[in-house]
């Protein structure tokens, strides 16, 4: 926006305000462009869903994308017995994938997993209404999502020989 230096359009104050203030512009479509072009992504891990595998839902944890507010670890839950705090998402044990609980209205839960906050994560698109039966849910998907991430992992290196 600019502002308007035309002797010809009126001026008036209205509630200390000179009106009219700014013309209104809009930015060149080559402008747009290049703002596309040079947009910067974050993020190490891109989290894409596979086609047709109704799976779950994709997001990074504590994230401003997140589709939900309250959720624990699974292993924090009370009476899951849950004695650990993740699976190994690989050999060199650099990486875990912990299962989450995601907290819904009414006293419904939702289980998933992740790979820590602010990293890729999942949730299941099943609706339990114990907390404690997510926590166990939560972390046999999280054992199934380490066990993937380790075959692929594996392949990769198969590959890389």
């Amino acid at each position: 926006m600019r502002t308007i230096n035309d002797p010809h359009i009126e001026r008036f104050t209205f509630a200390g305000f000179q009106w009219p203030r700014y013309v209104a512009t809009l930015t060149p479509l080559s402008g747009l462009r290049k703002q596309r072009e040079t947009r910067r992504y974050c993020g190490g891990y891109y989290h894409a869903p596979v086609p047709n595998s109704h799976n779950g839902r994709g997001f990074y944890l504590s994230d401003a994308g997140q589709p939900f507010t309250r959720w624990e670890w699974c292993d924090n839950i009370d009476g899951a017995r849950i004695n650990h705090t993740g699976w190994w998402a690989d050999e060199h044990c650099d990486s875990k994938i912990r299962g989450i609980v995601v907290r819904l209205p009414h006293g419904r839960f939702m289980a998933g997993w992740s790979m820590g906050e602010g990293m890729a994560s999942s949730i299941d698109a099943d609706v339990y209404d114990d907390i404690v039966d997510a926590a166990r849910a939560a972390d046999s998907i999280a054992e199934n999502a380490a066990d993937r991430e380790r075959e692929y992992q594996a392949a990769q290196g198969e590959d890389d020989e």
